[in-house]
C-alpha cells in the first residue's frame, strides 16, 4: 500500500511522455521537459521569460499540477496568480509562480502547510 501512495504522491517523477514540455509559442518547443514538481520549480526559473508566459497565460501549469501531478491545492494557488496577470511582468510572474512551487515542494516534503495552503500542520 505504501507504494501506491508513493506512486500518488503529488513529489513523484511522472514518466516523460506525461511531463510538462516547455513551448515559447504554439509549435516553438524550446527543449526543455519537467517530469517533477522539483524539475519544473528548477526549469520555470531558468526557461526563457517567453515560455513562462506563454503557458502561465494559457493556464497550462495549473492544468498539468491538477491533472497529472494531483496537486489541485497548488493549480488554484497559481489560479490566483493568473487572476492578477495582467498587472505583473513576466519576472514578477516567473517568481511568483517559482515562489508557490518552493513553497507547495516544502510544505508537501515536511507536511508544513504554508498560510495560503491552509495554515495549520498536517498530523
Amino acid at each position: 500500500m505504501a507504494k501506491n501512495n508513493k506512486a500518488r504522491s503529488p513529489l513523484r517523477v511522472v514518466p516523460n511522455d506525461q511531463g510538462f514540455y516547455f513551448y515559447r509559442a504554439i509549435d516553438c518547443c524550446i527543449g526543455v521537459t519537467s517530469c517533477s514538481l522539483e524539475e519544473l520549480a528548477e526549469a520555470v526559473n531558468e526557461v526563457c521569460s517567453d515560455a513562462v508566459l506563454f503557458h502561465f497565460e494559457r493556464g497550462d501549469f495549473q492544468n498539468w499540477i491538477r491533472d497529472v501531478i494531483g496537486d489541485a491545492e497548488l493549480a488554484q494557488s497559481i489560479d490566483e496568480i493568473k487572476m492578477c496577470s495582467r498587472q505583473l511582468s513576466a519576472e514578477c510572474c516567473r517568481e511568483e509562480l517559482a515562489e508557490r512551487l518552493r513553497i507547495r515542494i516544502f510544505q508537501l516534503e515536511t507536511n508544513e502547510v504554508p498560510p495560503f495552503f491552509g495554515g495549520r500542520k498536517r498530523k
